[in-house]
């Protein structure tokens, strides 16, 4: 059986995640950012074909 449950990742202490497109603060993301790229709420994410 698989667990559907999806791990999400929280900023480190002092560590602040900025969506690119509206400026608020990310709490949680299913996946570790990279340095240097933009990351978005779900809401604000481009669609598939433009990214």
């Amino acid at each position: 059986m698989r667990n559907n449950k999806r791990r999400l990742f929280r900023p480190k202490e002092g560590e602040v995640w900025i969506c690119a497109k509206c400026g608020k603060s990310i709490s949680e993301l299913p996946f570790i950012p990279s340095k240097g790229r933009p990351v978005y709420h779900r809401e604000c994410l481009p669609p598939k074909e433009s990214r």
